[in-house]
Parts: C-alpha cells; sequence; structure tokens
C-alpha cells in the first residue's frame, strides 16, 4: 500500500484514509518528495565533484560562444562537415 503524508510536528498526517486496524504494526518506507531537477542540476548531481565546473559568471571565453555561432551561422544550409568529409575522402 502507498499513501502520501506530510510530516508536521513529529508526527505524519496521513492525506487520504487508509485500512488498518487500530494499533496494528506497520513498516514505513519513507521517500522524499522533491522538486524536479533542471537537465543542467540533474547532470551535475550525477556527475559531482568528477568535473571541474567553470563560475557562470566569468565572461573570459564568451569568444568560444560566439565563434560557434559564427560557425553554425556559416554551415547553415549546407551539408553536414561530416558529408563533406566523407565526399572530399571519396567514400560515398
Amino acid at each position: 500500500m502507498v499513501v502520501k503524508a506530510i510530516y508536521e510536528g513529529g508526527k505524519f498526517r496521513l492525506l487520504e484514509p487508509i485500512q488498518l486496524i487500530e494499533g496494528q504494526t506497520v513498516t514505513l518506507d519513507i521517500l522524499s518528495e522533491t522538486p524536479k531537477m533542471t537537465e543542467a542540476e540533474a547532470i551535475r548531481a550525477a556527475l559531482g565533484d568528477t568535473v571541474r565546473w567553470s563560475d557562470p559568471t566569468d565572461n573570459r571565453n564568451a569568444w568560444v560562444e560566439d565563434m560557434a555561432d559564427e560557425i553554425d551561422t556559416a554551415f547553415q544550409g549546407n551539408p553536414p562537415l561530416s558529408e563533406i568529409i566523407i565526399q572530399d575522402r571519396g567514400e560515398v
């Protein structure tokens, strides 16, 4: 049986009625409901300390994203770079 409850004042308050005998002993498996993480938060949580995270306020490398946008714009309407390489190698 799964029931929802709120923990208040040191006790669990059930959010719906349940069918138990008065004084019956039960075992609780408590699963905390936490707010859903964003994709970025989930990645950070999964990788933890295995990655050195950059400071989002550090704009010293903003030119990299600008350059990526410029390259992306230059390739719009053209085949992907991988297809160009395959054609150049004659692997078609």
